[in-house]
């Protein structure tokens, strides 16, 4: 007789766990549903001030504090949080694969010195331009950092300044605006080498 309530408790438990992953799973399609009409509302209204990628974060951003405000469990935060692992193995590779094999040959090898003395020259007069300036902002006092040597700033320096602009890409690369494929080719180019150099 013991053994019909275990059973009946592990039934339910599986159902819970059940029902907590088909609801979780329906909650990211409706968000990625979201994000794919919001982005096809922006280019639909011609409205380039907000760029696809902020309007995403933004879609992200409203579901979260509602998600912590209606069912703000642990398991539910669990889930919603985002893995550097996933990010890493599954949705950077093909990012990286997508932006090298759509890369314009032509326009970047013609330009290859152009974008080389932006990428490195850039970057390192950069570095060192924040990073010296970080340095004597902890001089001051106004910043906790490491005084006794210059390269924790440096450092910080070096990662600031290897940007991404990936929502100028994005927006430039809008065959509507008709951008001047030259300056495209700069600022990608320069962008692809500069997190090399940094």
């Amino acid at each position: 007789s013991n053994w019909k309530p275990l059973k009946m408790s592990a039934v339910s438990a599986g159902d819970a766990a059940h029902e907590f992953g088909a609801l979780n799973t329906l909650l990211l399609v409706v968000i990625l549903g979201l994000c794919v009409l919001s982005a096809y509302l922006i280019k639909q209204n011609s409205f380039y001030y907000l760029p696809e990628s902020a309007c995403a974060i933004l879609v992200g951003m409203i579901v979260g504090c509602l998600a912590k405000a209606i069912y703000p469990s642990s398991e539910e935060m669990e889930f919603l949080s985002f893995e550097p692992q996933m990010f890493f193995f599954l949705l950077l590779p093909p990012i990286i694969f997508e932006a090298g094999y759509s890369l314009r040959k032509k326009d970047f090898f013609a330009n290859f010195w152009t974008v080389s003395l932006y990428a490195v020259f850039g970057t390192i007069i950069s570095t060192f331009i924040i990073g010296y300036l970080v340095y004597a902002v902890g001089l001051t006092g106004m910043a906790h950092i490491d005084t006794s040597s210059p390269l924790e700033a440096l450092m910080f320096g070096a990662l600031i300044s290897a940007v991404d602009p990936v929502a100028t890409l994005s927006i430039m690369g809008n065959p509507e605006l008709n951008c001047d494929p030259l300056l495209y080719s700069l600022v990608f180019g320069e962008s692809v080498l500069n997190d090399a150099v940094a």
